[in-house]
């Protein structure tokens, strides 16, 4: 009877071990979405036609977002 409960424990513990370990596989870095997010900021702002200054101030404000959005992961 003790070897049945240690088997099925130690089956059980290493069973929840793995799915676990398959859960966090799969979890997303926050930091990425940040970047991508400033990556397509870039890409807009970039592509508009507004002339030096404004493009250089959308350019500017892509650098704002993405430095606070790090700031709050950290």
């Amino acid at each position: 009877m003790k070897k049945a409960m240690a088997v099925t424990l130690t089956t059980i513990f290493i069973l929840s071990t793995l799915s676990l370990l398959s859960l966090a596989g799969q979890a997303e870095n926050p930091a990425d979405s940040c970047w991508d997010n400033w990556e397509r900021c870039r890409a807009r702002a970039l592509a508009s036609d507004y002339g030096p200054v404004r493009t250089t101030l959308a350019l500017t404000l892509c650098d704002i977002a993405l430095g606070n959005c790090l700031m709050k992961i950290v």
